[in-house]
């Protein structure tokens, strides 16, 4: 009977384990070859990819309904820090939440029509970022998305 037990606690241990890696099945890992920028997002939820810069930086999606995604870098040319890059952000949007570390910072909220949520990581003489827009009436569908997808964020420094 024990044995009967575990083999069933397995069984569904490996189900859970397998609809799990089916829900994840349908993300996107995107990664830049020219900066080493690299983050996930459902493709479900931002399924049209915009040609592609001319210059390499990155590459950016939209959904059907409004929102966009955006994944790239930049060099580090004026020496910006995570604080002077979220001052920047108020200076052009409402800055409605806004951290920073030593080599990172978060900045969100509002421009124009829309609500705005940004990650930024400083590697070397590279800042890395992805950003996320969505019209404001979309809060409820994209509020939970931005955590996951902006905490994917990786680069390399240079």
């Amino acid at each position: 009977m024990f044995a009967h037990r575990a083999m069933a606690l397995a069984l569904l241990v490996l189900g859970v384990a397998a609809t799990a890696l089916a829900a994840r099945a349908d993300d996107l890992t995107y990664h830049n070859s020219r900066y080493g920028t690299s983050a996930t997002f459902p493709v479900e939820a931002f399924p049209n990819r915009m040609p592609s810069p001319t210059n390499g930086d990155g590459m950016a999606w939209t959904s059907n309904d409004g929102a966009e995604l955006y994944i790239y870098a930049r060099a580090n040319t004026g020496g910006e820090t995570p604080a002077s890059i979220v001052a920047k952000r108020a200076d052009d949007d409402e800055v409605t939440y806004r951290r920073t570390g030593k080599t990172w910072a978060v900045v969100s909220g509002y421009r124009k029509d829309k609500i705005f949520y940004e990650r930024y990581i400083l590697r070397g003489d590279l800042i890395h970022s992805v950003a996320i827009r969505y019209p404001r009436a979309l809060r409820d569908t994209y509020d939970d998305l931005v955590g996951p997808v902006t905490m994917t964020l990786r680069g390399k420094g240079s």
